[in-house]
């Protein structure tokens, strides 16, 4: 008995020992200090070299920085003939990027009217117009993707040309944004490749007063920097010969604008700006470009509450009928018929609206008339649209009534101008045009995408 409780003790003594001996561990502890995020940067950089009909300009030339402060043209005294070029150098550090560009103009003017430009045909400056100005259409401009040399080479991609009247101007100009390297677009290398950081990218522009014609030159491969006043030449042509005096004085304002966009988590990333459509009120005509009203029948002077071209604009009072029921007076501009100083055609009203007019499906532009009864004759006119309020393109040479008509050739426009085309031998003696009630953008966009 006493054997089997000390057996029982033992036990108990080694259980008691085991309980006792877990204190101790080996171990070992490591530690990582300082974790930290840091940002990375995206950090664009533009350079430029300018020459002036072949000279360098060391005032519009600068080495990689920001362009605060910077221009890339400032001429004051414009010859036809007269020529530039340019190469940008662009620098991203670090990251991969995206790289857009931006041109927007801000003023196109007249400035003051002299002798030689209106015998040239035009008309009397008006200080509270900024877009009257007929510089935009007679400068001539070309971008490539250059490879540092200043001169366009044959290979180099061409990436935009023709004048800055082509692009969008007036009111909420956005200018023209587009792509050097995007998701869809690479002016230096594959579509789909971002711009490396820390690697430097050119581009060349040139512009000319008159009409350029684009010459490569043989291309060398180098890329060294040289003068494109030189033997070789700059790759372009320029010829002042279209030059008018309609242009003298003008001046011509815009801002050039880069961007870089990381491209790393930003793989469908796109420069264009996405199209949005207007709201209803800036689908009307809002503003009077110009106009001129014609006479009733008898040559006598149309009556005063159909004289306010004002009365063209906005929302037309028209229901949709037929014919206009009662006609109400002081709604709508009467362009009236022709007299000897108009060579045949009636009164004109050129209107301007607030966004843009897109070519879009179907028609893109109507006009309303205020419409007689049935055994009224219909009035006609022809209907044109122009992007610059200067150029005006042929729409339709006849319409009647309320009629809509397509932009035809034209991307865009920011005017429509209707002029009287009736036949005033159909018409009773106090009869006097077209009454225009209003005019719509039937396809519209707050910005360009171009």
């Amino acid at each position: 008995m006493k054997q089997i409780l000390f057996s029982l003790g033992v036990i108990g003594a080694v259980s008691a020992l085991a309980v006792g001996g877990s204190g101790a561990f080996f171990t070992d502890a490591e530690t990582s200090t300082g974790n930290t995020f840091t940002a990375g940067t995206i950090d664009l950089k533009i350079d430029n070299s300018s020459w002036y009909n072949g000279v360098f300009q060391a005032d519009l030339s600068w080495a990689p920085s920001d362009l605060a402060g910077k221009l890339f043209f400032n001429f004051k005294d414009l010859k036809p003939g007269d020529w530039s070029e340019d190469t940008i150098s662009l620098h991203v550090d670090n990251n991969d990027s995206w790289v857009c560009a931006n041109v927007k103009l801000t003023k196109n003017d007249d400035v003051s009217t002299n002798e030689p430009e209106l015998q040239a045909g035009d008309v009397a400056e008006d200080a509270t117009n900024n877009w009257d100005g007929e510089l935009g259409k007679e400068l001539k401009f070309v971008f490539w993707a250059d490879d540092g040399d200043n001169v366009l080479e044959t290979g180099e991609q061409v990436l935009l040309s023709g004048s800055p009247s082509s692009l969008p101007q007036g009111d909420g100009n956005p200018g023209m944004t587009f792509p050097l390297v995007d998701s869809t677009f690479n002016a230096f290398g594959a579509v789909g490749q971002p711009l490396p950081g820390l690697e430097t990218k050119f581009i060349g522009k040139a512009w000319c007063f008159g009409d350029i014609s684009l010459v490569p030159v043989t291309q060398d491969g180098v890329g060294n920097a040289m003068n494109p006043g030189g033997a070789q030449g700059p790759g372009i042509k320029c010829d002042g010969a279209p030059v008018t005096n309609i242009s003298q004085s003008d001046t011509l304002v815009g801002d050039v604008t880069f961007t870089a966009v990381q491209s790393r988590n930003n793989a469908n990333f796109v420069c264009k700006p996405v199209q949005t459509s207007c709201t209803e009120q800036d689908t009307w005509a809002s503003s009077v470009k110009s106009f001129s009203q014609g006479k009733r029948k008898d040559g006598s002077v149309i009556a005063l509450d159909r004289s306010d071209p004002a009365q063209a604009l906005g929302v037309a009072e028209t229901v949709g009928a037929v014919y206009d029921s009662p006609i109400i007076a002081g709604t709508f501009f009467s362009l009236g018929f022709d007299d000897a100083t108009n060579l045949g055609f009636g009164g004109n009203l050129a209107v301007g609206f607030p966004k843009f007019i897109v070519n879009g499906s179907g028609a893109d532009v109507k006009v309303f008339e205020v419409t007689g009864g049935p055994t009224y004759p219909d009035e006609n006119v022809k209907v044109e649209a122009s992007q610059d309020g200067l150029s005006w393109t042929l729409l339709a040479a006849s319409v009647t009534r309320d009629a809509e008509v397509d932009l035809g050739l034209l991307a865009w426009a920011k005017y429509v101008r209707v002029t009287d085309v009736s036949d005033k031998s159909l018409f009773p003696a106090d009869a006097d045009g077209y009454d225009v009630d209003g005019i719509k953008a039937l396809n519209c966009v707050n910005e360009i995408v171009n």
